[in-house]
């Protein structure tokens, strides 16, 4: 569904929540608080942030028919068509597992939202679950999205290998996910530093260091949140 016919065709509050998710650029903050609780509050803010991404109107159309709105075919949103996901040949082979997972994991988010939905409002215990499950879900698409990005942006393959957590028990888990966290949190913040120099006026020599050291953090940094997605994973299976 494009999001003009969203608008178009009522705004219904469960599709909308799904067409915002899978968006490129959206917020996994604000899909969490859109799949808690439907509000008139929420409505009118999952509203807001779809109409940033509406398709614009055709003025010279608009001047021709005043009551027919009709817009335009080029998407605004992204260069790719897949509803904000990257299609398989816009990929190298070696990221198309990580493409197909990505694709899974959204189609289960969509079947547990489903399932949350037609729950009665007094199985609170059921609903916390599947809202649990569906956050970890789109936690695993945004990294997943991370990594396709950092290809779409650089042409390079991360080569990320994941870690070996199987032999931990859940609460070494638990902890070690922690951790990764608080070591996110801190290269993040080393990210954001290095992107702020860019606006400096450098040599070309410190230029490129520059753009070596930022490259060097952004690989670090979606190790790390790889990681921890899996430690998630492990987490959830234990």
């Amino acid at each position: 569904m494009k999001i003009n016919n969203w608008f178009d065709g009522g705004c219904q509050y469960n599709e909308g929540v799904l067409l915002y998710a899978s968006i490129k650029g959206h917020s996994a903050n604000l899909v969490r608080l859109f799949l808690r609780k439907e509000s008139l509050a929420n409505a009118e803010k999952l509203a807001y942030e779809l109409g940033k991404f509406r398709e614009a109107e055709d003025p010279s159309v608009k001047d021709q028919e005043p009551i027919t709105k009709i817009q335009t075919p080029t998407p605004v949103v992204t260069k790719h068509s897949s509803g904000g996901f990257y299609r398989i040949n816009e990929m190298p082979i070696g990221l198309h597992p990580m493409l197909i997972e990505q694709s899974t994991n959204y189609k289960r988010a969509c079947s547990l939202h489903l399932q949350l939905t037609a729950l009665h409002p007094d199985e609170e215990g059921a609903a916390l679950k599947l809202c649990i499950m569906i956050e970890d879900l789109f936690d695993a698409i945004e990294t997943s999205q991370k990594v396709l990005d950092y290809y779409k942006k650089h042409k390079v393959v991360l080569n990320i290998k994941p870690r070996s957590f199987e032999d931990l028990t859940p609460a070494q888990l638990i902890q070690t996910r922690g951790n990764k966290k608080a070591t996110i949190s801190k290269h993040k913040k080393k990210v954001e530093v290095l992107k702020k120099q860019f606006g400096q006026k450098l040599s070309k020599s410190d230029s490129t260091k520059l753009k070596i050291a930022f490259e060097k953090a952004e690989r670090t940094l979606l190790q790390h949140e790889y990681e921890a997605q899996q430690l998630t994973n492990l987490i959830n299976e234990k």
